[in-house]
């Protein structure tokens, strides 16, 4: 059985801050840099570098050059409500 979610590591680094790891069977990729954070979900880890993702979406918009230096517990707050938003499809 597969976990509903699973960090390949959490949110690190700073411009960009950058996080991976897997919800519902689905890879995530997170990223704050400039004036964005971002999460990406793709069919799996090798899709991200050759298609499309599944779902994207905007989390958070920063003045500029400042989400790149967001907090990491800010960040993974923002991992976890862009997987809401990627349940519902918003």
């Amino acid at each position: 059985m597969k976990k509903l979610f699973k960090w390949i590591y959490k949110p690190s680094g700073n411009c960009p801050v950058q996080a991976e790891g897997f919800f519902l069977n689905h890879y995530f990729y997170f990223r704050a840099r400039h004036r964005l954070a971002t999460i990406e979900f793709y069919e799996d880890r090798e899709s991200f570098d050759t298609d499309e993702p599944v779902f994207y979406t905007e989390l958070k918009e920063t003045e500029e050059y400042q989400a790149g230096w967001l907090s990491k517990k800010e960040c993974k707050w923002l991992v976890y409500k862009g997987c809401l938003k990627f349940i519902l499809g918003l």
